[in-house]
């Protein structure tokens, strides 16, 4: 009679079933810290919005749609849809897109008439990602 194969996918730990429920907190918080700056932005805009040009609302669209693909990617990433490390675009994973996007964003935010530099409080969320990518990376399994 053969013996019974282990199971390949063992039960996970409880530290590491805290570990990622931690993380999946953190990047719901970072979902939500961005939403909270895109609607004091969006505040600042209305306010402001009878001095804009057409740059100004280009840009203005441009900082939304950033800000939009931020709070999906964090969010994708706090109910577990994706990780830090999943790749997207090529070699481009989840992490790695939502930087170029917080550089898009807080450019195009700055650059927007009148007091608009609310989108630097982007850096807020966004350092909070940088900083589980790194400890995703010394507990991760790959290379």
């Amino acid at each position: 009679m053969a013996a019974p194969s282990p199971d390949p996918s063992p039960d996970p730990t409880p530290d590491a079933e805290r570990a990622r429920r931690t993380t999946a907190r953190l990047l719901g918080g970072c979902a939500a810290l961005t939403v909270l700056v895109g609607i004091f932005q969006l505040g600042e805009i209305v306010q402001g919005a009878d001095e804009y040009g057409a740059g100004a609302w280009l840009g203005v669209t441009v900082a939304v749609l950033a800000i939009l693909g931020l709070v999906a990617l964090y969010g994708a990433c706090a109910l577990g849809r994706a990780t830090l490390r999943t790749r997207l675009i090529g070699k481009l994973d989840v992490f790695q897109v939502a930087t170029v996007l917080l550089l898009v964003a807080v450019t195009a935010g700055v650059l927007i008439p009148t007091r608009n530099t609310t989108a630097l409080a982007l850096l807020l969320p966004w350092g909070i990602t940088y900083w589980v990518h790194g400890l995703d990376a010394t507990t991760s399994d790959e290379p």
